[in-house]
């Protein structure tokens, strides 16, 4: 199974949620990889941050040696792992449509905010145009409320505006959180570093509602 997680914005949590996906998944017995496609390389450096102690394989993944390359990489990886998680590059058209085509499922973070949902509306194009040029239902499309803040109204009104928009919207909400952030700081994964917390519950409910469509 190939999970690509994008947005052609950053700062929508995009990497926060397929390190953490990535994890949750491989704590329920999948053996689950990350492909860092982003430029940034802010997964890889997660994972550095964590040295011998973190327990998820990041593999950096460069977007500009060619389509074919890419593609052969990601599906070497694919048959050696049961599900591989591709953290793709924001603002790179390109890419970003790859890394639909190869997927099965194409996660789309959407933070409460105007620019961030015009920008999932151009990812969720873009992954819609590769289940044409695939010819079948994948990528199934799923659109994630992320770093929401129940007390303001915006965030209340985000389901609503994504149940308006090509795709489906994943029941649960990543909400922003401290922990989140602090558990990069500390080189793990929310998993590892708040197993009881709400930011873990969320993150495990979102594992389980994308594993039906393995």
């Amino acid at each position: 199974m190939i999970i690509s997680v994008m947005n052609q914005k950053g700062g929508c949590g995009k990497t926060t949620i397929a390190v953490n996906l990535a994890a949750i998944l491989k704590k329920a017995g999948f053996d689950t990889i990350v492909m860092d496609a982003d430029p940034q390389l802010s997964a890889s450096r997660w994972a550095k941050q964590g040295g011998e102690a973190f327990h998820l394989t990041v593999h950096p993944l460069d977007m500009t040696k060619g389509a074919r390359k890419v593609k052969t990489e990601i599906r070497e990886h694919a048959e050696t792992s049961e599900i591989v998680v591709i953290d793709c590059p924001p603002e790179l058209r390109e890419p970003a449509m790859l890394a639909s085509l190869l997927a099965d499922v194409v996660l789309v973070p959407v933070t409460p905010s105007p620019l961030d949902i015009w920008a999932a509306e151009a990812a969720t194009e873009l992954a819609q145009d590769a289940r044409e040029l695939n010819g079948n239902n994948k990528p199934v499309v799923i659109l994630v409320p992320s770093k929401t803040n129940t007390h303001t109204v915006i965030a209340k009104d985000l389901g609503k505006t994504l149940a308006s928009m090509e795709g489906q919207v994943a029941p649960i909400s990543i909400v922003q959180r401290v922990v989140l952030a602090e558990c990069v700081i500390a080189g793990s994964t929310i998993d590892i570093y708040a197993p009881h917390s709400p930011a873990c519950k969320e993150m495990e409910a979102l594992g389980q509602f994308v594993l039906q469509f393995k």
